[in-house]
């Protein structure tokens, strides 16, 4: 099971961030990101909140695998994506919560889904 640090270094790479980038939006040092990502120093809550908010994810998420950007694929581990929803308010996150959610009620009545979905079910 991938720790804290483990997250945040694959959030932070799969958007293309160096850790200096990260660093300067977080508003700390890249020693500090360097720290957090190598486990030898734990973030604070309050930092944390923030690694989440410019990540696009949940502190759940952050904190045990689950959470925001799992919820949005309707299942955990299949295809990873994430979302910069750092400048979004809540309520356009909640939005785009649901707008998901819809596209996955409307692809499971549907009996559609991701590419190579039905056939991975007619295999099982």
């Amino acid at each position: 099971m991938k720790d804290l640090g483990e997250r945040i270094k694959e959030y932070r790479t799969s958007m293309k961030m160096t850790q200096a980038d990260f660093a300067c939006r977080l508003g700390v040092t890249g020693a500090s990101v360097s720290a957090y990502e190598n486990g030898t120093r734990l973030p604070s809550y309050d930092i944390l909140i923030r690694i989440a908010n410019i990540l696009g994810v949940s502190t759940d998420s952050l904190r045990s695998g689950w959470g925001y950007t799992d919820s949005l694929l309707g299942r955990r581990g299949m295809g990873s994506v994430t979302l910069d929803v750092s400048r979004l308010t809540q309520e356009q996150r909640g939005i785009l919560q649901r707008t998901a959610d819809l596209f996955a009620d409307y692809n499971r009545l549907s009996g559609g889904g991701v590419s190579g979905e039905k056939e991975e079910q007619k295999g099982s």
